[in-house]
């Protein structure tokens, strides 16, 4: 595939996308009690903190989705004697209450009627850690090789050999800081994981970044331990801030295997943040927009950047059109060691040197039809005037209850040193989950990589790969 037929099937691809976006956009246009999606969890305050964007809520049961609520007769769910997120602070169901939701914070007492607290501020933090943490985590293993026979797969960023691999063992305790926008409240994040994955979710420098236990035949570390999340989040009325160890802001595609799609990361996700340090403040007291700002120690840093005294102003702004469509600007800018985000490159990155870098990345996220979803993405980087510029469109069909196909095109133009190199790679996956296993899945993929330089695919110009994972989520 040549650069002007790789032009010409993105061309083809984001109008295909733009026709399907504008039916689903006027179809929807019509529906004005739709509520926003960024405080939907009101709706649900039982599952508020594991699951604080639900896909829709009822409008008519809300005092955030609807600004004139209508009584909700009363269900089991927002019975302040018979529910846990109620049962936390109101002494009684005053009309301000509105529901139950209005009372599972910190601030019921104010909008409450003034009905003050039954418990005292120790007692309701206590029980908002204990009540509202929530475990999750996966296992995941696969097997990843190329058509050419070769032990090696290249640049296609499944860095395991042609062997089976142990990916991630992963275990994740989150209490999200939830306040409906009125009160305050606090929350934190842990995760730990073990596998071969452990290289790409590590820090740069610092913290977890030689926890390994062995090396592959070629000395790259094979397994290890790594700590992707360890931070503290304090919530007030509509701000939250989040301070320590988090994932970043820019890019699209998850580094973990069940926040992205495919077995394999595509290109911009190997030159997207994965874990930062420091500090971020988010903003939702606009309607249909999130804004978010703070700063960090660097690209992919723990608590450590004392090497370089890296800093980054890091920033994104979301805004949700409607409950199918939203677009997101996410920017990172500041002073840091220019390898960790080119390292991805392998052979054609430049060594560990300090420098200036700005990431610029836009994301379009658009539910055309009922059943296929739209991901366009824009990513520009400067390092220290060694350029990336990405172009990635991702496409999901559900098929049935238990499968749904993916399709991923992505291209990337590296100039290192002075040196070009474009990449451009396709792929085609399927995730199906047997029927009564919601929490297994199954994720074949055939992926196709071309380089204008051959040192990136092992001294192929192009090559062909193919491999599954098996995923347990609980």
């Amino acid at each position: 595939m040549n650069r002007n037929q790789t032009k010409l099937f993105f061309g083809i691809a984001l109008s295909i996308s733009g026709l399907f976006a504008s039916q689903a956009l006027a179809a929807t246009a019509r529906t004005s009690a739709a509520c926003d999606p960024s405080a939907a969890a009101a709706c649900d305050p039982a599952v508020a903190a594991c699951d604080p964007a639900p896909v829709a809520c009822e409008p008519a049961c809300s005092p955030v989705c609807d600004p004139a609520p209508v009584d909700c007769a009363a269900p089991a769910s927002c019975d302040p004697a018979a529910d846990v997120a109620c049962n936390s602070g109101c002494l009684s169901a005053a009309p301000g209450c509105g529901t139950c939701s209005a009372c599972g914070n910190f601030g019921c007492s104010g909008f409450c009627g003034r009905q003050g607290c039954a418990d005292p501020f120790f007692g309701k933090l206590k029980k908002s850690i204990c009540e509202g943490t929530c475990w999750s985590g996966y296992m995941n293993a696969g097997y990843f090789t190329n058509f050419a026979g070769d032990r090696s797969n290249g640049y296609t960023d499944c860095w395991s050999e042609t062997t089976p691999a142990f990916n991630a063992l992963y275990v994740s305790a989150t209490k999200k800081a939830f306040t409906g926008g009125c009160g305050y409240d606090v929350g934190f994040g842990v995760d730990f994981m073990f596998g071969e994955d452990y290289r790409i979710l590590r820090s740069a420098r610092g913290l977890d970044q030689n926890w390994y236990t062995g090396h592959m035949s070629d000395g790259r570390p094979s397994y290890g331990f790594a700590m992707p999340q360890l931070y503290l989040e304090a919530a007030i009325n509509n701000w939250s801030v989040k301070m320590g160890h988090f994932y970043g802001l820019i890019g699209y595609e998850g580094a973990t295997a069940n926040n992205r799609f495919f077995y394999t990361k595509g290109l911009i996700c190997s030159v997207s943040t994965v874990v930062q340090t420091g500090v971020l403040a988010t903003y939702s007291g606009f309607q249909n927009l999130d804004v978010t700002l703070g700063w960090v120690n660097g690209w992919g840093n723990g608590f450590d950047n004392s090497e370089y005294g890296e800093g980054m102003v890091e920033g994104a702004f979301t805004y949700h059109m409607n409950e199918h469509a939203s677009i997101k600007y996410a920017f990172l800018a500041g002073t840091c060691d220019i390898s960790a985000p080119l390292g991805a490159l392998g052979p054609i990155a430049p060594a560990s040197a300090k420098g200036n870098a700005s990431v610029h990345n836009v994301v379009l996220d658009l539910q055309l039809t009922r059943y296929l979803k739209s991901v366009s993405i824009l990513y520009y980087g400067d390092f220290d005037g060694n350029t990336v510029l990405a172009l990635g469109e991702h496409l999901y069909r559900d098929i049935n209850c238990c499968a749904k196909a993916g399709f991923r095109a992505e291209w990337m133009k590296a100039t290192i040193n002075g040196k070009e190199a474009e990449l451009t790679t396709l792929g085609i996956g399927l995730n199906y989950h047997p029927a009564g296993y919601q929490n297994l899945y199954i994720r074949p993929e055939l992926r196709y990589d071309k380089s204008t330089d051959v040192a990136l695919l092992n001294g192929r110009a192009d090559q062909f790969t193919i491999g599954f994972d098996v995923m347990l989520t609980f």
